[in-house]
C-alpha cells in the first residue's frame, strides 16, 4: 500500500519525464498488466493522437487497442472534448478499444462520455495503484513502498542512443531488421524475441545473438533499451525511426533511406566517415585503427571483430564504395551522401518477409556485453 507521500512522489516523478519517456513508462506498466500479442510506442509524427498501440489475442477473441497519455498537473483535469477527440482517433485508425491515461483526473462529463464509448480512463491515482500492485518503479520496504531509483534512471535513459564506445557486432542487417520486428511484436525480452523469430522468421537465435542484433538496432537508433519492473536490463523497444523502417517494404527506397540515415547518425560511423572524406579512401586496417582510436575498453581482437560489422555498415552508404578482395578491402568516398530518394515507399507493407539468406552474425563471443 502506497502512502500519500509515496503517491505524490510517484506522480511528481512521472510529471518530470519528457513526453517520450512518459510513453515508455506507460507502455511498461501496460505490458505488466496485460498479456499482449503486440505492444509498441507509435512514431510521434504518425501517431494520429495514439501514443501506444497493441493487440490483445485469445483463443476466443482478438482486439486492437490504442492508448493516449498526458502528463498533466493535478489541477488540470481532462475534459469531455479530449475524450471525444480520442474516440475519433480510435475510430479513424480502426482500433477496437482505447485507454486514456493521465497523471491528473477527469471531469464529470468526460467520465460520462467514456462510459458510453469503448474508452477506459486511467487517472493518476489509478496509474499509481497499478505501478504499486505490479511492482513497477517501486521497491518494497519495511514501511511499505519507495521509489526504485534504478528503474527511474533507466526510464530517463530509455530514449538515448548507445554511446559510441559500444561498437556493434552485427553485420547482417537483414537479421537486425528481423529482430527489430520481433521487438515490435513482443515485450522485447530475449526469450520472447527468440520465440517470435523462430516462429515467424525461422531463425534459431541464441540469447547472445538476440543481444547482438538488438544492440545493433539500438546503436542505429531504431530500438532503445527499456526498463523492466524487476531490474533486468535485457529488454528493448522500437523507436519512432524503427517503426518507420518496419512500416516500409524491406526493398523500398523509403526503407533504404531510413537505414542509411540511421547508419550515418551513429557516432562512430560519423567519425570514420569524416576521416574517409578527408583521406578519399581508407584501407580495412585504417578503419580498424580509427575504431581503436575512438573507443575504449576493446582488445585488438575485439576491434577486428567489431570492425567487420562497422565496415559492412559503412559499405551500405551510397557515398562509400568497397573495392578490393576479402583480405585487402579499401573504402572509397565517391559522393556526399545527400541522395534524394523522393520519399518513395511501397506503403502499408508489414514488417517484411525478410530473406536472411541463412547468414549468421558470426557467433563470436568476445565477452563484451
Amino acid at each position: 500500500m502506497a502512502t500519500a507521500a509515496t503517491r505524490d512522489r510517484l506522480l511528481d516523478r512521472m510529471r518530470s519525464l519528457s513526453p517520450p519517456e512518459f510513453e515508455v513508462l506507460c507502455k511498461t506498466v501496460l505490458g505488466e498488466r496485460l498479456r499482449t500479442a503486440a505492444l509498441t510506442v507509435t512514431p510521434a509524427s504518425q501517431d494520429g493522437g495514439i501514443d501506444i498501440e497493441g493487440r490483445l489475442e485469445d483463443d476466443w477473441f482478438a482486439a486492437d487497442f490504442g492508448v493516449q497519455v498526458k502528463r498533466y498537473a493535478a489541477d488540470n483535469r481532462v475534459g469531455n472534448d479530449r475524450i471525444h477527440r480520442f474516440a475519433g482517433a480510435l475510430a479513424e485508425n480502426d482500433y477496437h478499444v482505447g485507454t486514456f491515461v493521465t497523471t491528473s483526473s477527469y471531469t464529470g462529463p468526460a467520465t460520462e462520455t467514456a462510459e458510453r464509448l469503448p474508452v477506459k480512463l486511467v487517472s493518476g491515482d489509478d496509474l499509481v495503484r497499478s505501478m504499486v500492485d505490479g511492482g513497477v518503479g517501486v521497491v518494497r520496504t519495511g514501511d511499505g513502498v519507495d521509489l526504485d531509483e534504478t528503474f527511474w534512471d533507466r526510464v530517463d535513459e530509455s530514449d538515448e542512443r548507445v554511446p559510441a564506445g559500444d561498437v556493434p557486432l552485427a553485420s547482417n542487417l537483414d537479421r537486425v531488421r528481423a529482430v527489430l520486428a520481433a521487438l515490435r511484436h513482443t515485450d522485447g525480452t530475449r526469450d520472447a524475441v527468440r520465440r517470435w523469430a523462430a516462429r515467424n522468421r525461422g531463425l534459431d537465435l541464441s540469447d547472445r545473438h538476440v543481444y547482438i542484433n538488438a544492440n545493433a538496432a539500438t546503436v542505429l537508433g531504431l530500438a532503445r533499451t527499456e526498463p523492466t519492473p524487476r531490474g533486468d536490463a535485457a529488454r528493448w523497444g522500437v523507436t519512432a525511426s524503427g517503426a518507420e523502417y518496419l512500416n516500409a517494404h524491406p526493398e523500398s527506397a523509403a526503407a533504404r533511406a531510413v537505414l542509411e540515415d540511421a547508419i550515418r547518425d551513429v557516432d562512430l560511423v560519423r567519425r570514420v566517415r569524416s576521416r574517409l572524406v578527408d583521406a578519399g579512401e581508407l584501407s580495412r586496417e585504417a578503419v580498424d585503427d580509427c575504431i581503436a582510436a575512438e573507443t575504449t575498453g576493446l582488445s585488438q581482437s575485439s576491434v577486428e571483430r567489431r570492425g567487420s560489422a562497422l565496415r559492412s555498415w559503412l559499405a551500405e552508404l551510397p557515398e562509400v564504395e568497397e573495392t578490393g578482395g576479402r583480405a585487402g578491402k579499401t573504402y572509397v568516398h565517391v559522393g556526399d551522401g545527400d541522395v534524394d530518394d523522393g520519399g518513395v515507399g511501397d506503403g502499408g507493407v508489414s514488417d517484411g518477409d525478410v530473406d536472411d539468406g541463412g547468414v549468421d552474425d558470426g557467433g563470436v563471443s568476445d565477452g563484451e556485453q
